[in-house]
């Protein structure tokens, strides 16, 4: 039977003062983020640190108002007033490839390069975000019978109250360790890229396909979905559209001059 989680949304209170564990997460992930495309600034071919900061500002912002409104598209604008939480992952995959594709024109880099660096960092901040979506109690899954499943009884959670104290499938952390793995891929994908084995777009591609089955798998898992069409959930739905995307990359990638 499940086991009670003793993980809770508030991290730390000082008087009026909180720390919100989706917060803590969600700025965790970034730093870590941001430090490995710091590292990596001149390969990717940014010509100095201003233009670094002017790519992470540009694509956080992008990220930031891509979830926020795909989010209230999906559940209208009342459930999507709070600036702390209430975002769409999937909203992020439009915005911030956009946002790329505009700064590499600009910049005069080729877009690839560029959106394999950037893509593999984001989906590293992904993985810190659903780590904060567990803390949160938001994204939570279905009851189950499982030995790990586990149990939210913080009233402050985002778990309805009819489902605290019943064991869920912790599947916040089912992606958030699938996202790693892929990760962990996407990075020996990135190196020999950068050694000339490998030409850019692959790590891209292998971002929208790997989450894409990522998610439409976990969506049978999560409690928390919107119907679309049949037996298939928005997120369902979505996830296609990111294996199509994959796709589309692989054709574009195959069809781009080496340099």
């Amino acid at each position: 039977m499940g086991y009670n989680t003793a993980v809770y949304p508030v991290l730390f209170a000082l008087g009026p003062l909180r720390l919100y564990g989706y917060g803590a997460a969600i700025a965790l992930g970034g730093v870590i983020g941001a430090r490995l495309l710091w590292l990596r600034r001149a390969k990717m071919g940014l010509p100095n640190e201003e233009s670094f900061w002017a790519l992470l500002n540009i694509a956080c912002l992008s990220g930031f108002l891509g979830g926020k409104l795909l989010f209230l598209m999906q559940y209208g604008l009342r459930a999507g007033l709070s600036v702390m939480n209430g975002y769409s992952a999937f909203g992020g995959f439009l915005s911030v490839p956009l946002a790329v594709f505009a700064y590499a024109r600009w910049k005069k880099i080729p877009f690839l390069k560029l959106a394999d660096y950037m893509f593999l960092s984001a989906f590293l901040w992904h993985a810190f975000g659903r780590l904060g979506c567990f803390l949160a109690g938001c994204c939570y899954g279905r009851p189950t019978d499982y030995p790990w499943g586990l149990v939210f009884r913080d009233a402050r959670s985002m778990v309805p109250p009819e489902l605290r104290g019943i064991p869920l499938h912790p599947v916040q952390l089912y992606e958030a360790v699938g996202i790693m793995a892929l990760c962990a891929v996407l990075w020996r994908i990135l190196r020999a890229t950068e050694e000339g084995k490998v030409r850019p777009g692959l790590v891209v591609a292998g971002h929208f396909g790997g989450y894409g089955v990522l998610r439409f798998g976990l969506e049978y898992l999560r409690l928390d979905v919107l119907p679309f069409m049949g037996p298939f959930t928005q997120g369902q739905a979505l996830g296609l559209c990111l294996i199509a995307a994959s796709a589309g990359v692989l054709i574009w990638r195959s069809r781009c001059t080496p340099s």
